[in-house]
C-alpha cells in the first residue's frame, strides 16, 4: 500500500519559492481509507497526553501499517522540501481530532524547533474548516522544543498583533488532500476546526526527536547501551535525538552557577563546562578518537541520554 498519489519532486520548485504546498487527492484511496478506520479504532482509546502536548484537540499517535511507509515518507520529504535525506528524522506523527466545540477563531502558533516541515494528511474536513497559512510575515524559526513560545513573546510581539493586515493563504482542504509547510517558521491556525480530523506529520534533518516518535530513535538509544558495554573509540557520538539543550543557572542564594543538560522524558541533569565542550564538539561523522574527545565524559554523557553513539 502507498501513501501518495503524486510525485513529490514534481512540487520541489514551488516549495522551495513560498515555502508551502498544497497538493488535492495526494493521497492514495487505500491509504486514507485505512487511516480513516485507524482513527476509528483510537478514538476507543485515550488521548495522548504528556510534555509537549497542548491544544483543543484529541491527539494520538499514527501508526503507519508498513515498514515501508517511513522510506517513502522521508523520500518524498527529501525530494519536495530539499532536506537531507541521511538525516531525516520524524519528530512528531500525531491523529489531530478536534472537538465539537473548538474555538473557530484561534489565534495562530508556529510549531515546535523539530518541526522543519510539518505535513497535514487532510482525513475528515466539514465544511468550512480551512487551514490558514502566513507565509509572507514575521517568518523566523520557533527556538523551542516544547509549548513555550508564546509565553516568550512581548505583548507587540505575539500573532495578533504582528499579523495585523498580513498576508493570509487560506487552505480549503479535503479529505485525501496533502499541505506542507514550514512549520516552525510560518504562524498557521485552522478555522472551524471543530470535528476536522487530520494527521500531522513533522520532520527535521538534524536529528531531532523530543517525544521519541520515530521508529529508529528507539533502536539507536538500545544501540548506543550496547555499545557502552565496550570500547566507545570507534563510535561515532551525535547529539541524542531526545536532547534538548543546555542552560546555566544562577541561584538566588548566593548566586552560585551551574550547568545543566535538559533531555526529553527525564530530569535535568548536572554538567561540566568539559562536557558541554563534548556536546558542542560531536558531528554525527567523526568518531570519539578522531575528535580526541573525552572517554569519560562520552561516556557518562552516553549514558545519561545526552549523546547516542552510533556505528
Amino acid at each position: 500500500m502507498k501513501i501518495f498519489d503524486f510525485s513529490p519532486a514534481d512540487h520541489c520548485a514551488t516549495y522551495a519559492e513560498r515555502g508551502w504546498v498544497h497538493v488535492r487527492g495526494g493521497l492514495t484511496d487505500e491509504f486514507l481509507a485505512a487511516a480513516q478506520a485507524q482513527v476509528a479504532e483510537r478514538r476507543a482509546a485515550g488521548p495522548l497526553s504528556g510534555q509537549g502536548i497542548a491544544g483543543a484537540k484529541e491527539q494520538f499517535v499514527f501508526e503507519f501499517a508498513e515498514a515501508a511507509h517511513y522510506e517513502e515518507l522521508f523520500d518524498a520529504v527529501a525530494a519536495m522540501c530539499g532536506l537531507d535525506r541521511a538525516g531525516l528524522t520524524l519528530s512528531e506523527r500525531h491523529i489531530k481530532s478536534y472537538e465539537p466545540d473548538a474555538a473557530p477563531y484561534p489565534n495562530a502558533h508556529k510549531d515546535r524547533f523539530a518541526s522543519q516541515v510539518s505535513m497535514g494528511l487532510s482525513l475528515t474536513v466539514p465544511e468550512g474548516s480551512h487551514l490558514v497559512l502566513y507565509p509572507e510575515n514575521d517568518v523566523w524559526e520557533n527556538p523551542f522544543l516544547d509549548t513555550a513560545l508564546r509565553d516568550s513573546l512581548e505583548p507587540d510581539r505575539v500573532p495578533e498583533v504582528v499579523l495585523q493586515g498580513a498576508t493570509e493563504v487560506a487552505i480549503h482542504d479535503e479529505p485525501g488532500d496533502v499541505v506542507v509547510f514550514r512549520g516552525s517558521a510560518m504562524w498557521h491556525l485552522r478555522r472551524h476546526s471543530a470535528d476536522t480530523v487530520n494527521i500531522y506529520l513533522k520532520f527535521n534533518d538534524f536529528g531531532c526527536d523530543p517525544l521519541g516518535e520515530d521508529p529508529s530513535t528507539a533502536r539507536r538509544r538500545e544501540a548506543t547501551v550496547a555499545a557502552l558495554a565496550g570500547s566507545v573509540d570507534g563510535c561515532v557520538p551525535a547529539l541524542a535525538r531526545r536532547f534538548d539543550s543546555v542552560s546555566r543557572e544562577y541561584r538566588r542564594e548566593g548566586w552560585p552557577e551551574r550547568l545543566f543538560a535538559h533531555v526529553w522524558g527525564q530530569n535535568r541533569f548536572p554538567v561540566s563546562e568539559d562536557e558541554v565542550a563534548v556536546l558542542r564538539a560531536v558531528d554525527g561523522r567523526a568518531t570519539v578518537a578522531e575528535l580526541g574527545l573525552d572517554l569519560a565524559a562520552v561516556t557518562r554523557l552516553a549514558r545519561r541520554g545526552a549523546l547516542d553513539l552510533l556505528p
